[in-house]
């Protein structure tokens, strides 16, 4: 197969922008539109194992001709499109086929890992890591996580033998949909941020019986993000009674406080037990 170095060079003409596939459309009945495939080489975009040898599949031997090209895994399945000179990719994020929402992040669906994953609820590898980076990260005063649990969270992408991997890399989805709006200084799409840690969130629930604190605050951060401040607000204050111990969680229901004697009060409190804190201080 051949390296589809347009996807590198960016050479897409402008011409194809508001050609047929759409959100809404279904993936798989526009593929089987496609009289004879033509397949190419895709640039690698993941360290995900599952991003390794995918592929882009055109209707045409030359994809410059091509009103749009398919992004799919090393064993056929579609994942999504391209369609524009952004690259931007219409994004298959159920499994359904179904294009559901368009995002400028290359990202590996979840369901791309979790049909061929382990999935074990006595094995709380990942919790604990997750547990460990809220606490590193957000609950200590510094803010860092360890070198050791970024090389424990890291093996998830690579080693397929690992349990629970789908927790994993919606965890990874969404960190990096935030590192790439904030590289761009734009704000994180909340149709994508929103249902991607709500998913974390749920599967979590069901395999554990209970969400890690730095995936319910990411949750909350996401609501603020996209205005639905009532929301945020009330994730909040709920939120305080299963972790009451969280600063990062204390620091936002003072935030969203809206009496201001009971924030006035808040604050105090705040830089009176946790002054070396890194949130507290930005307060």
């Amino acid at each position: 197969m051949k390296i589809f170095l347009l996807l590198l060079s960016c050479f897409w003409t402008t011409s194809l922008f508001g050609q047929s596939i759409k959100i809404g459309d279904n993936l798989k009945q526009e593929f089987d539109k496609i009289e004879t495939p033509y397949f190419f080489d895709a640039p690698s975009f993941t360290a995900w194992a599952e991003g390794a040898g995918m592929m882009m599949i055109a209707s045409k031997p030359d994809p410059n001709e091509c009103d749009y090209v398919f992004l799919a895994l090393k064993d056929t399945t579609l994942i999504g499109v391209y369609i524009d000179s952004q690259l931007k990719m219409l994004l298959d994020t159920e499994g359904n086929s179904v294009l559901s929402v368009a995002s400028d992040f290359l990202i590996i669906p979840e369901w791309a890992v979790k049909r061929h994953a382990k999935i074990d609820a006595t094995d709380k590898t990942i919790y604990t890591i997750l547990d460990s980076m809220y606490v590193q990260a957000l609950q200590a005063d510094s803010g860092d996580v360890a070198e050791g649990t970024a090389q424990a969270y890291g093996q998830f992408a690579t080693d397929t033998t690992l349990a629970n991997r789908h927790i994993a890399l919606l965890f990874d989805n969404y960190r990096t949909v935030l590192s790439g709006t904030s590289t761009k200084g734009v704000q994180p799409p909340p149709e994508i941020c929103i249902p991607i840690i709500n998913k974390l969130a749920e599967e979590c629930m069901a395999l554990y019986g209970s969400v890690p604190a730095i995936v319910n605050i990411y949750q909350g951060e996401a609501l603020e993000s996209a205005g639905e401040i009532e929301k945020a607000r009330a994730h909040f204050k709920k939120s305080l009674k299963t972790y009451p111990g969280s600063i990062p969680i204390m620091v936002y229901n003072y935030q969203f406080e809206q009496n201001a004697q009971k924030k006035k009060a808040a604050l105090k409190q705040l830089k009176k037990k946790y002054p070396g804190h890194w949130m507290v201080k930005e307060l």
